[in-house]
């Protein structure tokens, strides 16, 4: 259902994830806008010790000085089954604030899923970084086949975890 709901909202800029799933019979399903909720304030200030740590372990310093994208927004629904395993969802909303976002829609390249490429080009990808293709020369490949929100970060993101033994995707997969 995630991958059907982001083809029709991640082109119009906007983006949903789920916030509650039950079972009770009839599967329910709630979604809320990814931008929904207030940012978290709480990170103190680095210390100096837990950069040089960070740094002897070969990571880069914890990063404090992003800002969130969530701004509050009240959209969200619930899809709920109309019979036991029918397959068959009607939408509802609880209140009439819920029916529309706070914002306009976002950059295709502030919402991570909007990046996610499709499995058959995720699979060539990482051969690409595993036969040690440059970043950039990645990018313009992804650029001639129509793939423009993929970050160099995503990229770097990858070939280390691919590096490090891991399969897990980052922003690609």
């Amino acid at each position: 259902m995630q991958e059907e709901l982001d083809q029709w909202t991640l082109p119009r800029g906007y983006s949903m994830r789920i916030a509650g799933a039950k079972v009770t019979g009839k599967r329910k399903v709630r979604w809320v806008c990814f931008r929904g909720g207030e940012a978290r304030q709480h990170r103190a200030p680095v210390d100096e010790a837990v950069l040089l740590r960070a740094k002897a372990e070969g990571r880069r310093k914890p990063t404090t000085d992003r800002s969130s994208k969530k701004c509050g927004c009240l959209f969200k629904f619930e899809a709920v089954e109309t019979a036991k395993d029918a397959d068959v969802w009607v939408l509802h909303y609880s209140n009439e604030e819920h029916k529309a976002h706070n914002h306009g829609p976002s950059d295709a390249a502030s919402d991570p899923r909007a990046r996610k490429l499709p499995p058959y080009v995720r699979v060539e990808v990482d051969q690409w970084l595993r036969d040690g293709w440059p970043v950039n020369k990645i990018q313009e490949e992804l650029r001639a086949r129509g793939f423009t929100n993929v970050l160099n970060t995503d990229l770097y993101n990858r070939k280390r975890s691919l590096r490090k033994g891991g399969v897990e995707g980052q922003m690609l997969g």
